[in-house]
């Protein structure tokens, strides 16, 4: 009876003896930590080095007091990030203390949401203050284009004079572009969703980039026995993709290899909610996983310094020396509105993974 009634549990449980032993873990758990397996029987003070999880259990059965309350990060499936939340307590026989015991939650989907939520707010804040300068910018610049076209008229005999207003002109389409670049980025996005196949929008989109860049080598492998369809917006996802598929041919420098693939990620989680109200670790939790569609984009260039890898998503940040700095915004502000993540993983001098997850279906509410 007690083993069932542990195995029914909508959260992960795993107790630890004295001496490190796993001494139990119950399904759920395990289907948790799938990405880093541990089972009845090892020892988990070998195994304290892999994650935070595992150091915080090997340490914890040295401790007198227990955290109550504990979010670490871990790596998770197929590369992916994982966070768990967890709670600690004594394992004891009678009054003696035999072991202690860790019940744990996937909070993945608890982190998505409050990206999307930080994203909204800066969102709205840059929105307010594009659409004052949007308005303040375009007013003399529009002035400027029309004297720009008078120039053009009583200038046409004039080539010097001539070339510096077409260069004015020139500079003026480019603010203009910006601007609009802009305003798009702070818009939000509203979605037409309907059941679309991935991995087909995916291949024509790579196409493109293959017609355009016949000297580059693109690849796109696909998880075998899987459905690759989501509730997704075409036309958005398709940008988004293009964006990130764009940025890595540029840092390539329009030679080299991109790599594509594709597959299926589960969290185990119904917990998308804004604000961190998350139920207790042992309480309402589901127990179903749910789907993402996982896109990885991986380019071999010169990967991003460490140092600036934190900024890659801020707006108009870019190290290039021409664009806006809005491409991988716009595409993270996509994939945000989806109820997905854009993660990445960047090694200088090898590379870098831009991974993006989106669910399998959109739920209302």
């Amino acid at each position: 009876m007690e083993s069932a009634i542990l195995s029914s549990f909508r959260a992960g449980i795993v107790a630890v003896s004295m001496d490190g032993t796993i001494a139990y873990i119950n399904p759920i758990g395990k289907r948790i930590l799938s990405g880093c397996s541990l089972n009845a029987g090892e020892n988990i003070h070998p195994r304290a080095g892999e994650n935070i999880f595992f150091r915080v259990l090997s340490e914890a059965v040295a401790l007198h007091y227990l955290p109550t309350r504990v979010e670490v990060e871990l790596p998770g499936r197929d590369g992916d990030r994982q966070y768990l939340g967890f709670t600690l307590s004594e394992f004891k026989e009678g009054e003696k203390r035999v072991g202690i015991c860790a019940f744990f939650k996937d909070l993945t989907q608890v982190e998505m949401a409050e990206e999307n939520e930080d994203l909204n707010r800066r969102l709205l804040l840059l929105g307010q203050m594009a659409a004052g300068l949007a308005h303040e910018i375009r007013n003399p610049m529009a002035s400027i284009g029309v004297h720009c076209s008078l120039l053009k008229h009583h200038l046409s005999q004039n080539e010097k004079l001539l070339s510096s207003v077409t260069m004015i002109a020139r500079e003026i389409e480019k603010v203009e572009y910006i601007i609009r670049e802009c305003l798009n980025f702070v818009r939000p996005a509203e979605l037409g969703v309907r059941n679309i196949q991935v991995d087909k929008l995916v291949a024509g989109i790579l196409e493109r980039f293959i017609s355009l860049n016949p000297v580059m080598e693109f690849t796109m492998r696909k998880q075998e026995g899987v459905l690759l369809e989501s509730e997704a917006d075409a036309g958005l996802l398709e940008q988004a993709i293009n964006n990130i598929i764009s940025n890595a041919v540029d840092v390539c420098e329009k030679k080299g290899k991109v790599e594509i693939s594709l597959g299926i990620s589960r969290h185990f989680s119904e917990l998308m909610r804004l604000g961190r109200n998350v139920d207790p670790i042992v309480h309402g939790h589901s127990g179903k996983e749910a789907e993402f569609i996982r896109i990885t984009i991986r380019d071999h260039g010169p990967g991003i310094p460490v140092e600036i890898q934190d900024k890659i998503f801020v707006p108009f940040f870019t190290t290039k020396k021409t664009g806006t700095g809005l491409g991988l915004p716009i595409a993270q502000k996509i994939i945000h509105a989806h109820g997905g993540v854009l993660d990445l993983k960047s090694v200088p001098g090898k590379g870098t993974d831009f991974i993006i997850k989106i669910p399998v279906r959109q739920t209302s509410g």
